[in-house]
């Protein structure tokens, strides 16, 4: 076996009319971002679009929410009712009924599968785009588990019936795009839901707003932890701090550098990975998709280390006698022993100088979109900052603490909510704590800060 490039296959994949086109997802899906405006998701309706959408596949039903007016109609004519003007009166409930469940209002579990991406067909494209990346990342391998919690909560009111009925049921199956990086967030997304199943109003009122949480903290991992190439980090979290919306900041304060200024950053050319990353799956030894680089270097730390250098030397070799064909201002590069992480880096610098601005911004936006959309605060002369309203920290803290009956100490509240992604600095926390004693959540069994306990709020 020959551990190199496919300089044929590159060429296949990245040329068109002769032009070197940067190309994506091809043998690497990273992240559900559109480099094209009008296919942006904003969210218009929040993210229950997504959650609807993934509880119909779930149950084998359309990715699309396609309404049947003839099953209720055929309701109708089997019911009994005393006038005509009964029936048109309980045709017209109905009717009124899962209107209102289309615009999200939701009273049951099974209600969320009748929620319709947006009616926009180009921004219905990006909606259908995060549905695969959140559905790849924290449903897929647990089907079977998250089947078994929704069928527990499911009701059987007429409305609920009428909605069973009135959808088709399809057996297609969706190829997989997207590999979870963070195997824990994927277990803890799992338990939360879990837990929060044990209070199904709770649930229905926030588990939209955990699936959106766990998409956005999944999202600015991999930009952070792929920015990191080999070195990236997969069973550690980054440090992301976020301030509470009832917070006033300053630039001294954590969220400043290390919040939503570290993730436009972050994300600023990370375009270019995404297309490094399909570049380098055209090689002569991968079998699957979806590499990224720290799976190059677990590969090649088992292949030994002339397997090693022969790829090494066939990246710097595509530089210097393929890519500079397309841009003769390519700065060559001499192999002189440079190891994975240097090559890999070398590799990005070099396609990342001919990406188009307007890529780069474009697929910033969309990124940054999410984040402001749902965590936005208006910090004047700071600028936007990243922060959790009231809601989001309750429904993080509810499934931090558990199930009724439960308590957990306060200090080892901030670790549970690292878990799940989300850093507080101190004044942060002691915000939180405010915001817990206001709400009678906390457990003072002593005036020592290690003695307080948090309340379960399930």
């Amino acid at each position: 076996m020959t551990f190199q490039l496919d300089t044929q296959k590159i060429k296949d994949f990245v040329e068109k009319n002769g032009a070197y086109t940067y190309r994506r997802r091809a043998n690497t899906y990273v992240l559900p971002l559109p480099t094209r405006k009008p296919e942006r998701a904003k969210f218009e309706n929040g993210y229950v679009a997504i959650v609807g959408a993934t509880l119909r596949v779930l149950d084998g039903e359309n990715l699309e929410y396609e309404k049947n007016d003839d099953s209720i109609d055929s309701i109708i004519d089997g019911g009994k009712f005393d006038s005509a003007e009964t029936e048109e009166m309980f045709k017209l409930f109905i009717e009124n009924e899962l209107k209102d469940i289309e615009n999200s209002t939701i009273t049951r579990v099974e209600h969320f599968k009748n929620i319709p991406f947006i009616d926009h067909k180009d921004e219905k494209k990006g909606e259908i785009g995060f549905f695969h990346f959140f559905y790849d990342l924290y449903i897929r391998d647990n089907e079977e588990d998250f089947q078994e919690i929704f069928s527990e909560l499911k009701s059987e009111d007429l409305l609920s019936e009428i909605i069973r009925i009135s959808v088709e049921k399809e057996s297609k199956s969706f190829v997989r795009k997207y590999k979870m990086l963070f195997p824990g967030l994927k277990e803890q997304f799992l338990q939360d839901v879990r837990t929060l199943a044990s209070n199904p109003a709770f649930l229905i009122q926030h588990f939209a707003d955990l699936a959106l949480h766990y998409t956005f903290i999944a999202m600015a991992q991999i930009v952070i932890q792929t920015n990191k190439i080999t070195f990236a980090q997969t069973d550690k979290l980054h440090r992301i701090v976020f301030l509470n919306m009832s917070e006033k900041g300053s630039k001294r304060r954590d969220f400043y550098n290390e919040g939503l200024r570290l993730l436009r950053e972050e994300i600023r050319t990370f375009f270019a990975h995404e297309h490094t990353l399909n570049v380098l799956g055209n090689n002569t030894f991968i079998q699957d998709g979806n590499w990224f680089y720290k799976d190059y270097a677990d590969f090649f730390e088992k292949q030994g280390p002339d397997a090693q250098t022969e790829f090494i030397q066939s990246i710097y070799y595509w530089i210097n006698e393929e890519y500079v064909l397309y841009f003769p201002s390519t700065q060559r590069i001499t192999y002189e022993g440079q190891d994975l992480q240097t090559a890999f880096r070398d590799l990005y610098d070099t396609l990342r100088k001919n990406v188009k601005e307007e890529i780069n911004s474009r697929y910033s936006v969309a990124f940054e979109t999410i984040a402001t959309r749902f965590y936005r605060k208006a910090g004047g002369s700071l600028g936007n900052i990243l922060a959790l309203n009231l809601d989001q920290i309750i429904a993080l803290i509810a499934v931090s603490v558990g199930p009724r009956g439960n308590q957990l100490e306060l200090n080892k509240l901030w670790i549970e909510l690292e878990v799940r992604g989300v850093f507080f600095d101190k004044y942060s926390k002691e915000e939180v704590v405010k915001i817990l004693d206001n709400l009678n959540y906390l457990d003072k069994k002593s005036d020592s800060g290690d003695a307080q306990y948090v309340k379960a709020i399930l």
